[in-house]
């Protein structure tokens, strides 16, 4: 399986294409998807869904832009469905045209892998990861040596060292964890050198 993340958008927000063979699908396309379709065509993908890991508009922008070329399902969570649809939290003008509501424990099927959402809410109310061993998609939960906002609506600071804690780092140390911003990290390295958490994880050693 091929991992590929596009920063997009003046934050510089991760948009991942997963691909295996020919078939991709892709997570959190934020902005804009221009640069996302310029690639899937340069290596002659076949873009099979768009998993979306929480609501907030730097996440979710080229949905719209790549459902009406590619017409794939697109997955977001149930939970922050206010970020989506008509309301003062939707940065769009329109609701982003999502095809199935996810929650904690569902699985989407990608060729001979299978996915699991797992809800790790706190940066958002609705925020999931996305897991198939050893892979682990953190959206705005888990950064580089670092946590995500909870300066925002409907975040917790204390929910999002639980979710990491008790869902994030029961996974095997050897996860490579793929972020919303910034650099691919592991949970291992997170559990020994983030300061955020370091003190929280000896429990679990």
């Amino acid at each position: 399986m091929e991992i590929i993340a596009l920063k997009l958008g003046h934050v510089r927000s991760n948009a991942y294409v997963v691909s295996e063979g020919k078939q991709c699908f892709i997570i959190d396309p934020g902005f804009e998807g221009t640069e996302i379709i310029e690639y899937i065509k340069s290596r002659k993908l076949d873009p099979q869904f768009i998993y979306i890991t929480h609501g907030h508009m730097d996440h979710t922008g080229g949905v719209k832009q790549l459902k009406e070329i590619y017409h794939i399902p697109i997955y977001a969570p149930l939970k922050d469905k206010v970020w989506l649809t008509d309301t003062i939290y939707n940065y769009y003008p329109y609701d982003i045209p999502v095809d199935q509501y996810v929650v904690d424990g569902d699985k989407i099927d990608f060729g001979k892998h299978v996915f699991e959402v797992i809800e790790t809410p706190g940066h958002s109310e609705g925020s999931t990861s996305l897991y198939a061993a050893p892979y682990l998609f953190s959206g705005d939960t888990l950064f580089f040596e670092t946590i995500g906002r909870t300066d925002i609506p409907f975040a917790n600071e204390e929910v999002l060292i639980d979710s990491i804690k008790n869902r994030l780092f029961t996974l095997p140390d050897k996860t490579f964890v793929y972020p919303g911003h910034g650099k691919q990290t592991s949970i291992g390295h997170e559990k020994l050198n983030n300061p955020f958490l370091k003190e929280r994880s000896t429990d679990l050693e």
